[in-house]
């Protein structure tokens, strides 16, 4: 079941404080509607009673898809570092598996940090598509347009909805502002290339992409800062 609970919110524009329910988690096999409000930019949106400014509250939210036996945790890294909420999430991961019965066979779990990453993933589960495979792609991108794309500036975005037979389309979107500011397009010829590599030998995708975060950026960004503490 979708699980809400009550919140004391300040409105960011006038300071109004207010009690108001947000979801905690979302089942959307049993409640799609809230899988649509996720995408429509609905889902925990609040209205200020006082100067009637609409806001969203980005907070830890789980969707979770029975269906499709998958768990993505959500958890906007605005309080505490990755490396903490990374270390935190390990840690429930394994009391997870532990508490599982050992015939039930146990979700497929990733997370996001963004808003932005929750609505990708979900659209590239439901399109059949490897996460990592879309992952390597964006890392060989990145990697060779490394004046265009900045791993540091500029997150790519698979546009599931708008990619075409031929092309897959990346959205760049600017990491500090989010604002979404050019296309990139890739062969899906190419695609299905990388994804028979990923067939034969998972492990090199899994090394490069270890754990439930499944992010280019994120690898080319810790790249970056172990080779400065070299």
């Amino acid at each position: 079941m979708s699980a809400r609970k009550t919140y004391s919110i300040r409105c960011p524009q006038c300071g109004h404080e207010q009690k108001v329910e947000l979801y905690d988690s979302v089942n959307v096999t049993q409640q799609p509607e809230l899988k649509t409000a996720l995408f429509e930019n609905r889902l925990n949106r609040v209205l200020c009673k006082s100067c009637e400014a609409s806001f969203r509250i980005d907070k830890p939210l789980l969707y979770h898809d029975p269906g499709r036996n998958i768990l993505i945790h959500w958890m906007p890294d605005t309080a505490v570092s990755r490396e903490e909420i990374l270390d935190e999430f390990d840690k429930s991961m394994e009391e997870l598996r532990a508490a599982l019965p050992p015939d039930i066979e146990p979700p497929r779990v990733r997370l996001v940090f963004t808003r932005a990453e929750l609505v990708e993933l979900v659209f590239i589960i439901e399109a059949g598509m490897e996460e990592r495979v879309v992952e390597y792609i964006k890392y060989t991108i990145h990697m060779q347009n490394m004046k265009r794309v900045p791993p540091a500036e500029k997150q790519l975005l698979l546009n599931v909805q708008d990619s075409t037979a031929d092309e897959l389309l990346f959205a760049i979107q600017n990491a500090m502002t989010f604002e979404l500011e050019d296309v990139l397009r890739y062969p899906r010829t190419a695609y299905r290339s990388v994804r028979e590599m990923y067939r034969k030998n998972p492990d090199e995708f899994t090394e490069l992409f270890p754990g439930p975060y499944i992010s280019a950026r994120g690898a080319l960004m810790a790249e970056e800062s172990a080779g400065e503490e070299e």
